[in-house]
Formats: structure tokens, sequence, C-alpha cells
């Protein structure tokens, strides 16, 4: 069977192929499934490197989020049966990629998908509503009346925080990079308090928020990375490049209110001094996201099961909606693999 990997090591973003992977056998409580649609995103590379610092694989698997049919179950599975169809999302850790034929999981890391939604909406839905959702309700505590400032609203992740936090009664401000992307975000429905541009002047944003809440800050920032260098030797030293404009640490700090949370998605985080005590005075906490905790742990089984099931109905009913910006095969997704970080409205998707 075949299944795309990203080789050793990865800062060379090298993706392949692999024509000759054996079909899983599943162990106990483990399922396989015959993937029908796989999301494609960026390999989360700094993960991978620090979870196999000691002992380094020559290749990981690419490709997480799936929705397919059960083919063969372990011993002491209850939860599916074969022929079900299913919706899901692999440890980072797995050896089998879901951008590939068949892939083998926990039973737990898996809910059945509703006749009703596509494979392919299933697929580019469920790993965002997934991340939003441990943002949001986990580490954010969002609830009516808070106010969220989303960075990068139009991409699939934002996209997917700014439905879920309107739905649930929040206030939402969320950025724009371009114009494309502020055409997207003015037709969500329902619509934003605020879209800021900062494809031109990223330093407008704290002046915005402010104005917009009366001076008070935001109750949540859920960034999309952040800078944490203004010097350009700096910069340079830990090749901090962007192609879009990316918010300054300071910004997210001075837009936050009193006990502000600020969910963020820079694992390698430089907090300074003068950084805490602002954080200090505001009676504010950071909290790094990084969605993968649900399957590397598996601690919290009953919590990610309800993750997953209230994803995949507000999938099914279109309380949440994504955009699919175009469906590729296997050969493609390859080639498309390298330069998918421009890709910023709308999740590629792999049929098989």
């Amino acid at each position: 069977m075949k299944g795309i990997y990203i080789l050793s090591p990865l800062n060379h973003q090298k993706f392949t192929l692999d024509q000759e992977i054996e079909k899983p056998t599943p162990d106990k409580y483990e399922i396989v499934v015959h993937i029908k649609s796989c999301a494609l995103v960026c390999p989360n590379c700094k993960a991978l490197n620090e979870l196999y610092k000691k002992n380094p694989r020559e290749k990981y698997i690419v490709g997480h989020d799936i929705s397919g049919v059960v083919v063969d179950l372990g011993e002491g599975v209850s939860n599916v049966h074969v022929g079900d169809s299913v919706v899901g999302i692999i440890p980072i850790d797995s050896y089998y990629p879901g951008c590939g034929e068949f892939c083998c999981l926990s039973e737990y890391d898996v809910v059945k998908k509703p006749e009703r939604l596509s494979f392919e909406d299933a697929a580019a839905g469920i790993g965002d509503c997934v991340k939003a959702y441990t943002a949001l309700f986990y580490q954010a505590r969002v609830c009516s009346g808070d106010t969220v400032l989303v960075i990068d609203g139009a991409t699939p992740f934002g996209h997917v925080v700014i439905q879920l936090a309107t739905q649930w009664g929040a206030k939402v401000i969320t950025t724009a990079s371009s114009q494309d992307e502020q055409m997207f975000l003015e037709k969500v429905n329902p619509p934003v308090a605020q879209i800021i541009d900062i494809e031109k002047r990223s330093n407008i944003l704290v002046s915005s928020v402010m104005e917009e809440t009366g001076g008070v800050g935001v109750d949540v920032v859920i960034d999309n990375g952040v800078r944490m260098f203004t010097q350009d030797e700096d910069k340079r030293e830990v090749e901090e490049k962007r192609k879009y404009p990316v918010i300054h640490k300071h910004d997210v700090i001075s837009c936050l209110g009193m006990s502000g949370k600020w969910i963020t998605i820079q694992s390698d985080l430089q907090l300074d001094p003068p950084d805490s005590q602002q954080l200090f005075l505001r009676g504010a906490s950071v909290n790094f996201l990084f969605e993968n905790m649900w399957t590397l742990s598996y601690a919290q089984h009953g919590r990610y099961q309800h993750i997953l099931h209230d994803a995949i109905n507000k999938l099914e009913r279109g309380i949440v909606k994504t955009k699919i910006a175009k469906t590729v095969n296997l050969e493609e997704a390859v080639n498309i693999l390298p330069e998918l970080e421009n890709t910023r409205i709308g999740k590629t998707v792999v049929n098989m």
C-alpha cells in the first residue's frame, strides 16, 4: 500500500510517496481504517524533533485528520464495527500516515461519521475543531460576554475558532493579512465585531483593539504564532522569517485585559522579565496550544471523545462550516506539501 512521509532531517522538508508499506494489523483496542479522505496540514517539525530527540526516525507520517471505513478490528473493540464510516485523528507518533490507503489507530481516536456529512468535509473539519475546542473551552474557558481576539481569522483554524466563539456568545475581533482574507472574513456569519487589516501596518493592532473595547482590552487572545524579536539581526539568528505579517509578542500582551488569557501555538515562546511583569500586572496567563496532547496521552479518553462527538455534530448540522480550497490525489499531494503554508484560506484535502 501507499503513503506519504516526510524524511529526516525535518528541516529539509523533503516529502516522499512510499509505495511499499505493509498493511497494518490491529492490536488490542485498535482498528484499521481504509482511508477515504485526509486533510493536509504542515507537519509540526518542532514537536517531532522534540518527541524524537533521543531516538529519531528515518521518516515521519504526513496527514492526521482522516475519514474512512473500518475494515479490521483488534481484540476488545466495542465502539465501532467493520463497515462503519468513521472520522478521527491519527496520533503524531503513529507509523501509518493519514495520507495513505490504510491506517491503524485506537478505537478512542475516532467517532462514527453521520451519513449526511461527506468524507471530505469530515476530514477537513475535525482537526481544526479539536484544536479550536481545546483552545476556547479547556484553556480559555470562553463564555458568553467575553471578547476574543483571533489572529489570522481567515485561516482554517481561525475560521473555526470564530464560529465556535460566536456560537458561545463571545464578541470576536480578528485580523486579516491580505485583501482576499478581508473579503473572506466579511462574509463570515454571524459577523465579527471588527476586522483589523495588518497587511501593511501591524502596529495598529493594539490601538484598534483598545478602541473597540473602550480601553479595557480583550479576555482572550488566540494567536497564529508571534514574533519575538524586533532587530533584523536577531530575526536572522533564529530564522524568524514569515511571508505574512506576524504579530509581536508585546502587542499580544498589550491587547490583554484584566485576567486575560493568551493561547499561543508558539512552542519556543520566550518571555523576558518586562513581558512577565506586564502579564503579572494584568493577572494574565499564557497557555500553550498543542492539540496532539489528546492522542499522546490517553488520560482523558472521555473528554477527548466528547470533543470529537461535539465537533462532528456541529459539522453535520452546519453550525461549523469548513472551506475546502482544493482536492488532490496522493501523487499531487507530494508536490503540494512544500508550498502548503502559502494556502491561507481553505483546506487542501487528499482523496484516495
